[in-house]
């Protein structure tokens, strides 16, 4: 699960020859997150799922759209699967 964003990266990064900006670079619990998202679950499932506190989750759902440069939740769904094509 948490190896989901890695490996996109990893693809993204042969595809175009080019080093991965360090605002892109993902902590452990942010690439479960993202991985989880793309799954569909809501900020509250996850919170459930990892017992985490919803705010915490959503913390990092901020912290992962600002590094990707997105608005939405939908937006990294659509990111992390046009990068995995």
């Amino acid at each position: 699960m948490g190896s989901l964003f890695t490996h996109v990266v990893d693809h993204a990064l042969q595809k175009g020859k080019r080093k991965l900006p360090k605002a892109m670079r993902m902590t452990k619990r942010e690439r479960e997150i993202i991985a989880l998202i793309v799954d569909g679950l809501s900020n509250k499932e996850i919170a459930h799922g990892s017992i985490s506190p919803t705010h915490t989750v959503k913390s990092h759902v901020h912290n992962i759209m600002e590094k990707l440069a997105l608005h939405t939740r939908l937006q990294i769904a659509k990111f992390i699967h046009e990068e995995n094509s």
